[in-house]
């Protein structure tokens, strides 16, 4: 079983980043704010799950479909591939 290990902010070891798109709806109605998306990356830097979101409703969905486009340098310990969990802020503004 591969170990998972909590690492906190995660946006430092992308190697890949993909800015969410900023929602028609949330635009019209001046939505604004901060979503923080808590996901676990796999062993190959992959993210293999969106844990949970947390902000403004309207940027959620954004926020969760950009972050499956990341790509994160693999990380080990000791030498051995592990999964790392950790969050990504996406600050929305308008």
């Amino acid at each position: 079983k591969i170990e998972t290990v909590e690492f906190g902010p995660l946006v430092g070891y992308a190697l890949k980043q993909f800015p969410p798109v900023y929602p028609a709806a949330a635009r019209n109605m001046r939505t604004s704010g901060v979503v923080r998306v808590e996901i676990i990356i796999d062993e190959n830097g992959e993210v293999a799950e969106v844990r949970k979101t947390s902000g403004p409703a309207l940027l959620l969905s954004a926020a969760r479909d950009a972050i499956k486009k990341w790509k994160f340098k693999p990380f080990t310990r000791d030498g051995r591939p592990i999964r790392a969990s950790g969050f990504v802020n996406f600050n929305f503004t308008l």
